[in-house]
């Protein structure tokens, strides 16, 4: 058979089936491909929160050797193996999925992503992407409000993730330190001080950065995850004692677990006073981690009193130890967010905003070295300063679309029903569990509840559990580890299966040892109470069903 393609008549109707006419008037076949991807990849998602796996042999004809056709195929033909690229992959959308933190993203940021990725604008340049880079300046100016920065001063940027947010923050400390090190290199003894439950995103930015993670140093947390702020001194003053220069100091704005937040007020305040003390002719960069923590920011004008939306008391009370914190973050010099951890956006939506924009003049590169891209000196040109050169505008459109679709109030409601989901989970915990397990982090920040399980006949500890006893941790710890392993690998029916995280540190113990539990965490606007109930009814199935395969076995005998 002929391939249309290759003649004028067939290359226009094969082309129009694949690109956009300069009219527009084919966007229906876009629609159509999105509604025939969308029936295929819904007509076999099965009923559990994971999409249906296939054995290797399917896989192995999947992935095939890797040549690419020598025609065109059809483009359902190829939508038509979405199903199988599906396949064991996590549905953000299903009820019982309470696993790490993943929304599901809202269909107008969806709507928006696709459609203005259909024009292509690079969000470096602002002669060819336009007017979509001023929604970048306007969620920049909308989290800077949220945040009590001075809109007209501040500035932000959106980049590739959470862990970019902290590179950026990172870099600009290092500018603050020792301005000439773009040309020079990083001396030694250029150091970042942290916290032990800070996402190891930090420390990686240390080494991508060229400090090396040697010279980031983790201080004490507190039981709560809050950074232990004495400590933190102490260690500030052990950098500046040995001559060093202290870049950074990263702060908790929402731990991924716990949702912890410090006191930044403090941190400032200790900051400034150090400053001082030891003569510097720099000041440290103090950020906030809030990648996760940011969209609480929209409780700070809720009135907690009346309470218009009635949230529980126990929410109410999470919310108020919340927004006293978050209020500090005004104190620090710069924030991270991630829309598509707590913001319902699809991957990868992040931004960074600064106190005083003029910070990302810190990083400009000099024009003289760069690609000849920049022609309209009057435009607005993030690319001259930022890490990336290809930058889409279309995730800045859309998650501007996407928080004003929402709105604080949607917001609100969002996250208090993730508070409520955490509350509901406990108490089915509480009720059904017995001595199996019980919920560790009462005094969580957010919707984290963690749950330590235990072997058959091991007595159960009093309360949250005493974590004084080392050995008893690390045996327990084990245990859980163990019992994760088993479940994650059970081929079960979908009315059996569950999806939730494990956490090797939901929290330290004051010896300093991690505490491994089972993470329970929805944002999922139809999680239920019926489904915290069901949720927790599997999962204790599934455990006395570990317990009683391994204990004949003896696979548990290092961990009794």
């Amino acid at each position: 058979m002929t391939d249309p393609s290759r003649n004028k008549d067939g290359f226009a109707y094969w082309r129009d089936g694949l690109f956009l006419r300069p009219d527009g008037r084919n966007a229906d076949a876009l629609v159509e491909l999105i509604r025939c991807g969308l029936d295929e990849a819904l007509s076999h998602q099965g009923a559990g929160p994971v999409y249906p796996r296939y054995d290797q042999e399917d896989r192995g004809l999947l992935v095939g050797d890797g040549r690419l056709p020598e025609s065109p195929v059809a483009s359902e033909t190829v939508l038509r193996q979405l199903r199988r690229w599906l396949a064991g992959s996590v549905k953000v959308h299903h009820q019982l999925f309470a696993k790490n933190i993943v929304p599901p993203p809202s269909f107008v940021n969806l709507a928006a992503l696709c459609t203005v990725s259909l024009f292509m604008p690079n969000g470096v340049t602002g002669e060819d992407a336009g007017e979509t880079l001023s929604a970048e300046l306007s969620c920049s100016r909308a989290m800077a409000l949220l945040a009590g920065y001075d809109p007209d001063r501040a500035g932000g940027l959106f980049t590739f993730g959470g862990t970019a947010t902290n590179l950026y923050a990172i870099k600009v400390g290092i500018s603050k330190a020792q301005p000439d090190h773009t040309e020079r290199g990083i001396d030694p003894g250029i150091v970042v001080v942290g916290s032990w439950p800070a996402h190891y995103s930090q420390k990686s930015a240390c080494a991508w950065l060229g400090i090396g993670t040697q010279n980031y140093i983790a201080t004490a947390s507190l039981p709560d995850q809050t950074t232990n702020l004495k400590s933190l001194e102490v260690t500030c003053r052990e950098v500046l004692e040995r001559g060093h220069r202290l870049a950074c100091i990263m702060g908790a704005g929402g731990t991924t677990s716990n949702m912890a937040v410090d006191d930044f007020a403090e941190i400032a305040a200790m900051r400034d006073q150090l400053v001082v003390e030891y003569g510097l002719d720099y000041t440290p960069h103090v950020h906030a981690d809030t990648v996760i923590g940011w969209a609480y920011l929209c409780f700070i004008d809720y009135d907690l009193h009346r309470n218009p939306l009635g949230f529980s008391p126990p929410v109410v009370a999470k919310l108020s130890r919340l927004v006293e914190r978050l209020k500090t973050v005004r104190h620090a010099d710069s924030f991270g967010i991630d829309f598509h951890k707590t913001g319902f956006a699809p991957y990868t939506s992040s931004l960074i905003v600064m106190k005083d924009a003029q910070d990302f003049s810190r990083l400009r590169r000099d024009g003289g070295v760069m690609t000849p891209l920049f022609h309209d000196k009057d435009a607005y040109n993030p690319g001259t300063f930022t890490l990336e050169t290809s930058r889409s505008a279309a995730n800045m459109v859309a998650s501007w679309l996407g928080l004003q679709a929402l709105g604080k109030q949607g917001m609100q409601r969002l996250l208090g029903h993730a508070l409520e989901a955490a509350e509901a989970l406990r108490r089915h915990v509480e009720a059904l569990a017995g001595r199996d397990m019980t919920a560790i982090n009462s005094h969580s920040y957010g919707p984290d509840v963690f749950l330590r399980c235990y072997p058959p006949d091991d007595p159960v500890p009093d309360g949250e559990g005493d974590f004084s006893d080392t050995n008893l941790v690390r045996r327990i710890n084990q245990y859980m580890s163990n019992l994760f392993a088993w479940l994650s690998s059970q081929p079960l029916p979908d009315v059996e299966q569950i999806a939730v995280s494990k956490t090797s540190a939901a929290f330290y113990t004051s010896a300093g040892e991690p505490v491994v539990a089972l993470r329970l965490y929805s944002l999922n606007p139809y999680f239920s109470d019926s489904h915290a109930r069901e949720l927790v009814v599997r999962l204790l199935a599934g455990k006395r069903r570990f317990d009683a395969a391994h204990l004949d076995l003896g696979v548990n005998e290092g961990v009794r």
